[in-house]
């Protein structure tokens, strides 16, 4: 018996389906569109056709803005954002933004702290009414920070070597706070710290003065720290960075390059840990890396991953709005992800071997932990 199923030709199903499909609407890109109120507040908004809305408001109120009698406080704030408020407890608060299918978060770097909120467009506006209630109207109740305590505990352990605390405040708080803790501008003076732990292998930093985010010369030593190295790109593969190849055959290894820009400063250098008896040799390579020009080739490849990453991070909605919101309080200004990657390829050889030359000038910063028996100081670099 012959089967039905070549009674009629595939192509007809194939081609029927094909050409009853219309062809895609080709997508815009997103325009970012920035304002500045009477009252100087920086207000940006980039609508990228997501359903989901974010909105974060940030603050100047990162944790270099702690008074230093003070030291932990901003842990305890980060951690009670969310908590009661002049009109909203914080059971009501979670019921309300859980019936809308809403979310709010809290984090904070050195410099700001950021208030999240993410809500479907047909009901933001009763996530923003507790969004503003959460961040202008906030009390610190005795027992709910006692109660708050083993979650504080536990975010302190789980804390990221590379994230720092964020301090919060309320309106009427926030003026009196930041001109009480107002610091000069940062001087960068170089030094070194070391903190013996034992075991075998020898963790260490070396870093020379980077550039404030405000001026061009950060997004060329980005690229510079993307081009030193940031380990093997495929897991078990080879690593032919830059600083690998300077460290050499020395056993398991890993060593990346980094950059990190603030409002009045920032630091470029590189993080390596090595086993101990090798430490005195891989620690004085990359120093000597830091002070020497890059390939053109080396730069390209730096420029197309951070690229990669900027773009890749834009993905998520919440970074993106905060990261939004830092630029407009760095600069006063804002630039899609699309603008800063095209910037980035504008970037020529000769702007990044500046942006390094510049830094090298700078005297050399080392912190170190683990077994320092081998690993050198500063003064021997």
């Amino acid at each position: 018996m012959s089967s039905k199923s070549l009674a009629t030709p595939f192509i007809r199903h194939v081609t029927s389906r094909g050409y009853a499909q219309t062809a895609p609407v080709a997508k815009k890109e997103a325009r970012l569109q920035t304002s500045v109120l009477p009252n100087k507040t920086f207000v940006a908004a980039l609508d990228n056709g997501s359903p989901v809305t974010r909105l974060t408001i940030a603050f100047k109120a990162g944790s270099r803005y702690e008074p230093q009698t003070e030291l932990g406080l901003a842990h305890v704030l980060r951690s009670a954002a969310g908590l009661s408020t002049k009109n909203s407890s914080a059971y009501m608060i979670r019921r309300q933004l859980t019936q809308i299918g809403a979310s709010f978060t809290a984090s904070g770097d050195r410099e700001f702290v950021y208030y999240t909120v993410e809500a479907t467009q047909d009901n933001l506006k009763t996530a923003l009414e507790y969004l503003n209630k959460i961040v202008s109207n906030q009390e610190f109740r005795p027992w709910e920070l006692t109660d708050n305590l083993p979650r504080l505990r536990y975010d302190i352990a789980a804390l990221p070597p590379q994230d720092t605390a964020c301090l919060l405040a309320d309106s009427l708080q926030l003026s009196s706070l930041v001109q009480e803790s107002k610091s000069d501008t940062t001087t960068y003076y170089g030094g070194e710290l070391r903190k013996e732990m034992g075991g075998d292998l020898a963790h260490v930093a070396l870093a020379l003065q980077g550039a404030p985010a405000s001026i061009p010369q950060s997004l060329a030593l980005a690229v510079a720290a993307r081009a030193l190295g940031c380990g093997p790109v495929t897991k078990w593969g080879a690593n032919n960075s830059p600083v690998a190849k300077a460290i050499g055959n020395i056993g398991p290894f890993a060593a990346a390059g980094f950059n990190v820009s603030y409002s009045d400063s920032g630091l470029f250098g590189v993080v390596l840990s090595v086993p101990k008896d090798e430490a005195n040799a891989a620690v004085k390579a990359v120093a000597n890396l830091l002070k020497q020009p890059l390939s053109a080739d080396a730069i390209k490849a730096g420029k197309n991953q951070l690229k990669l990453q900027v773009l890749a991070e834009a993905e998520d909605g919440t970074s993106l709005a905060e990261s939004l919101a830092a630029q407009g309080l760095f600069t006063g200004s804002a630039k899609s992800p699309l603008d800063i990657a095209r910037e980035i390829d504008q970037l020529s050889t000769n702007d990044v071997s500046q942006a390094m030359s510049n830094a090298s000038r700078s005297k050399l910063s080392m912190g170190s932990a683990g077994n320092l028996a081998f690993v050198p100081f500063v003064d021997e670099l």
